[in-house]
């Protein structure tokens, strides 16, 4: 499969380009690979993709948003355990979405799922902001 499949559309709303964050940022780049890899898998060969980033004055959010198959309710928070995947044999290692929630735990963030069967997944990242290294107006 192909970094993005041909048929999928991706949406971004970035609204936070001169926010900062305290961060890694390979980590940080690997968390958002992992998110927008996994959403292209549930979406498959065509759907929408949409990023969005939103601030308010203590955090950075972002919010990474498929209309793939979706996830059952019941296994809505083993997305995050390692070697947990719903994918078939072959497919996945599971592995992803733990190295997600493990970056995101490791910069003082949270992360959440919202998800619906038939109707795709919400995974939504929230990051303290600092207000180091930002210009003074």
């Amino acid at each position: 499969m192909p970094a993005k499949p041909e048929g999928v559309v991706v949406r971004l709303n970035l609204n936070c380009w001169d926010q900062r964050i305290r961060a890694n940022e390979i980590q940080i780049t690997q968390m958002l690979l992992n998110l927008i890899l996994n959403a292209f898998d549930a979406i498959g060969e065509s759907g929408v993709l949409s990023v969005d980033t939103t601030f308010d004055d203590r955090s950075v959010n972002l919010r990474v948003a498929d209309n793939g198959v979706g996830v059952p309710k019941d296994l809505q928070q083993k997305v995050f355990d390692p070697f947990f995947t719903t994918k078939e044999s072959g497919k996945g290692t599971g592995l992803g979405l733990a190295i997600a929630a493990q970056v995101v735990e490791d910069h003082h963030g949270t992360i959440q799922v919202d998800s619906r069967v038939g109707e795709g997944t919400t995974f939504t990242v929230t990051l303290p902001r600092t207000l180091e290294g930002m210009k003074k107006e």
